[in-house]
């Protein structure tokens, strides 16, 4: 089992308190955190690397941590919540050498069957100018009967503009965005395996954590049958699809919000797509919506939703 460290506060909804800031935090986007988080988000493309004479930091790295930011002051290595939706906005490139400010803070908490859900909202913004990088909200059930099997079953797709994921094989995929795309147009997908090294970077084993995602005996105590992915590995790598159709505009426009709908296990194969629901006018700026989504190997959609961003 993890370590529990009795100077942070356990990690259940009766505990969470509203209202409350958490931080801020002070972090280095630093060459090693560069390679960190390119490790952990599965992400090496070139144009991170060097895009237009800087260097940048995945901003999906960013994402990571800010998922975890309420682990500054509630015990990591006894959660074991269901992350449920996650909704995401990129607002500027991280530039290597960034120093970063983490804040956050939960903004609610309701029952729903029996289920206690949180809702938990962080931000990364420059350390010298305050200029807002990466913001997030995430949807997580830290409350759940005894009598539900967890790993067991499925949530319902999102209702409003419910996502179908009709892939259309007799369309060819655009690989980037540009003006002249028509709704239907399936986007250049992309495919990832759930490594557990990854997994375990990705969820904190670095920091000494030990959790649902790091260690298979805590996984298994939970009632899961291996280790799994955290759902914001999902948003990560949906992210990188939509960062290579958009470029270097989805890290300062992009949005995508997405609910978790299966877990996802060490060695799944999680295949993402999007399909183009339209193309308009956003202060005279040509905007992109699609419907995205991600399947296992056997075919089941374990995540899916929205995303949008400016053509650059």
């Amino acid at each position: 089992m993890g370590r529990i460290d009795l100077s942070l506060r356990e990690p259940t909804y009766d505990a969470v308190i509203l209202g409350e800031e958490i931080g801020p935090v002070e972090v280095l986007a630093d060459e090693h955190y560069r390679r960190q988080g390119s490790f952990a988000v599965d992400d090496y493309n070139l144009w991170h690397v060097q895009n237009e004479g800087e260097c940048l930091v995945p901003s999906t790295a960013v994402l990571r941590d800010l998922v975890a930011h309420f682990c500054t002051i509630y015990d990591p290595s006894r959660v074991v919540g269901l992350h449920q939706k996650e909704e995401v906005w990129f607002e500027r490139p991280v530039l290597l050498g960034t120093r970063m400010v983490y804040t956050g803070r939960y903004t609610d908490k309701y029952e729903r069957r029996g289920k206690g859900y949180t809702v938990f909202e962080s931000e990364a913004r420059e350390a010298e100018t305050g200029s807002l990088l990466v913001r997030q909200i995430s949807t997580e059930i830290m409350r759940i009967p005894p009598q539900v099997q967890l790993g067991t079953g499925s949530a319902a797709p999102p209702a409003d503009g419910q996502v179908k994921g009709l892939w259309p094989e007799h369309i060819a995929s655009a690989q980037r965005a540009h003006e002249s795309l028509q709704p239907g147009t399936p986007i250049a997908s992309l495919t990832k395996t759930a490594h557990q090294d990854q997994m375990a970077v990705f969820s904190g084993i670095n920091k000494q954590y030990a959790n649902i995602h790091t260690d298979y005996t805590i996984a298994e105590t939970a009632g899961f049958r291996d280790t799994l992915a955290q759902g914001a590995m999902e948003t990560c790598w949906l992210s990188e699809m939509l960062a290579n159709f958009f470029g270097r505009s989805w890290l300062e426009t992009g949005w995508i919000k997405n609910t978790y709908l299966k877990p996802v296990f060490r060695g799944d194969v999680i295949t993402c797509r999007g399909v183009v629901t339209a193309v308009e006018l956003n202060r005279q700026r040509p905007v992109i919506s699609l419907e995205v989504w991600a399947s296992n190997q056997d075919g089941a959609m374990t995540a899916a939703g929205w995303a949008r961003a400016a053509i650059a």
